[in-house]
């Protein structure tokens, strides 16, 4: 795969040409770094996605392609997409929001160290999760989310929650982790964090390298770098 059209050589690009380049990488990066917060914000307990999150993906998008589009050939248009999204935006998009997620994770584990008891009453459905097969979605288990009692900091605490368990009978004793200076709770989920950290490192071993060859084509073209001289 090569930049620009078959009679074109190297050296003679414009100045604004390559200001362009450089304005697609670097929103390509903006893209899949916010994309992967957004991700991470989607996917968390009791967070929604944050709309500026959507917003500054799709701007940085539409201006990665809008400034990528000049220096693509016709006839490998639809390989460079394919390439540029697979190997260059979705492995630092999802590295990103599983480190995130792992971070965040180890965050709440250090804060709320504190095992405390608390009564679970009021249970009721609050979402579904759809249930994929090899045959493809066959239908959804209901989410519930109940009201947590504890009490922790010397205080006694009430809040509904997400109950990562199901459906449970009033009264029903769930141990949780609590902040002993604030009350705060918190869930731990040691196997979430391992499998986030590996995520993450398998996305960062193939973003590196594709990143670093894309790069090298660039600089052989004279996209980036120093302008090489024409040939006489």
């Amino acid at each position: 795969m090569t930049y620009g059209t078959t009679d074109r050589t190297r050296g003679e690009w414009s100045t604004l040409q390559r200001a362009c380049v450089l304005v697609a990488l670097v929103a390509a990066l903006v893209a899949s770094v916010v994309g992967g917060l957004a991700v991470w914000q989607w996917l968390a307990d009791d967070q929604g996605l944050q709309p500026a999150y959507g917003w500054a993906v799709g701007a940085a998008v539409l201006v990665g392609l809008a400034a990528a589009v000049p220096f693509r050939r016709q006839d490998v248009w639809l390989e460079a997409v394919l390439v540029f999204v697979v190997f260059m935006f979705l492995p630092p998009l999802v590295g990103v929001g599983a480190a995130a997620s792992a971070t965040s994770d180890i965050r709440e584990w250090g804060r709320t160290g504190q095992a405390v008891t608390a009564t679970l009453s009021g249970c009721y459905v609050s979402g579904s999760q759809p249930v994929d097969t090899d045959r493809g979605t066959v239908g959804s288990n209901d989410l519930y989310s109940c009201t947590y009692r504890w009490t922790a900091a010397g205080q006694d605490w009430e809040q509904v929650r997400r109950s990562p368990n199901g459906n449970h009978p009033d009264g029903y004793h769930e141990q949780v982790w609590a902040d002993g200076t604030t009350g705060d709770v918190a869930e731990h989920h040691p196997i979430r964090i391992g499998l986030c950290l590996l995520l993450a490192l398998v996305c960062l071993l193939v973003t590196v390298p594709s990143w670093g060859a894309h790069l090298e084509l660039l600089h052989r073209d004279g996209l980036i770098g120093h302008r090489p001289k024409a040939a006489a």
